[in-house]
C-alpha cells in the first residue's frame, strides 16, 4: 500500500515548487509514528535532538527552549506534550525512520525531481504539540512537506518576498542561523491558511514564510525536509553578497532572479575555501 494517495500527486505536480500543495497520506496507521514508538525514538536520539519548547509563543516572539527535561520520552509515551511543544530532530539518524523517510520521498520523487533535480540532505522532524500550540512566523531554507498524523493544525503560508521576507533577512540567516521573522498584525489577513486534519499533508516551498497553530486537541505531525541543487545554489549565492558589495558589484536577490544562480554559487564556494566569505 502506498504511503501517499497517488490521486493527490497531481495536485502537488501542478503547484510544485513555487506554491503550497496539498496531499493525502496513510501514515496514521504507521507503527513508527505511534506515541510508544516515538517515546523509544526520543530515548535513542542524541539528547540535543530532543527539545521541549514553550507552546504559547506569539508571532514575532522568540520560540524559547524550556529547561532540559529528562522525562520528555515519558511525556510522549503518555500520549502528548502536555502544556508544551516537543520536537524530535533528525529522526533519519535512526535506521527504521530513515527507511520510512526514504519510502515517502521515493513516492514523491517523480513529481519533485522534474522541477528541482534529485533531492539531497533529507531530514525528518516529529512535532508533538499541546492544544493551541503555535510555531511563530519564520522561514526555512529547505523544501518541506508537513504530514498531519493526529489532531489538526492551521498552517499559514506567505510569498518568500517583501514585505514578509527581505534580502537582508535572507542573508542574515546564512550568518546566524536565525529564521524567526518580524510580525505585523495586518499580516494575519494576508496569509494563505491551510487547515490540516489527520491524513492531510502540505508542501511548503523553499523559504516561504509561515506560522503554524495546533487545534483544540493534541497534535502529532511529521515534517520531511530536503535540499535541492537550486536551494544549495541560492544559499551559496546569498553568502557571496557581502563580498560583492565590497567590490562594487550587484548582489544576488532571489526575488529578482528566481532561476538557480549556479555561476555565483561556484564563485561563492571558491571564495569560502580561501576564506574570503
Amino acid at each position: 500500500m502506498s504511503l501517499i494517495d497517488p490521486n493527490s500527486l497531481s495536485h502537488l505536480r501542478a503547484r510544485f515548487p513555487r506554491k503550497p500543495g496539498r496531499l493525502r497520506h496513510h501514515l496514521a496507521a504507521e507503527g513508527l509514528l505511534s506515541y510508544p514508538a516515538l517515546a523509544q525514538a526520543a530515548r535513542a536520539l542524541p539528547r540535543q535532538h530532543v527539545e521541549r519548547r514553550v507552546h504559547n509563543a506569539s508571532n514575532g516572539e522568540a520560540f524559547r527552549v524550556r529547561d532540559s527535561d529528562a522525562h520528555i520520552a515519558n511525556a510522549i509515551a503518555a500520549g502528548g506534550a502536555g502544556s508544551g511543544w516537543i520536537m524530535l530532530r533528525s529522526i533519519e539518524q535512526l535506521p527504521a525512520y530513515r527507511a520510512l523517510l526514504e519510502r515517502l520521498l521515493g513516492e514523491i520523487a517523480p513529481v519533485i525531481g522534474t522541477a528541482t533535480a534529485a533531492l539531497r540532505n533529507f531530514k525528518g522532524f516529529i512535532f508533538i504539540s499541546a492544544p493551541g500550540a503555535r510555531t511563530p512566523f519564520h522561514f526555512d531554507t529547505e523544501d518541506s512537506i508537513l504530514f498531519q498524523i493526529a489532531g489538526d493544525k492551521t498552517l499559514a503560508t506567505y510569498p518568500p518576498a517583501p514585505p514578509f521576507l527581505d534580502l537582508a533577512r535572507r542573508e542574515a540567516y546564512h550568518r546566524t542561523g536565525q529564521n524567526l521573522l518580524e510580525w505585523k498584525h495586518h499580516y494575519a489577513a494576508l496569509g494563505e491558511q491551510h487547515k490540516l486534519a489527520r491524513g492531510d499533508a502540505l508542501f511548503v516551498p523553499y523559504a516561504a514564510p509561515h506560522w503554524i497553530q495546533a487545534g483544540f486537541k493534541p497534535s502529532l505531525s511529521l515534517s520531511v525536509t530536503w535540499q535541492s541543487r537550486k536551494s544549495r545554489a541560492i544559499a551559496d549565492a546569498l553568502s557571496l553578497n557581502p563580498l560583492l558589495r565590497r567590490v562594487g558589484l550587484p548582489a544576488y536577490d532571489p526575488v529578482v532572479q528566481p532561476s538557480a544562480p549556479l555561476l555565483r554559487a561556484v564563485v561563492s564556494r571558491a571564495a569560502q575555501r580561501i576564506g574570503l566569505v
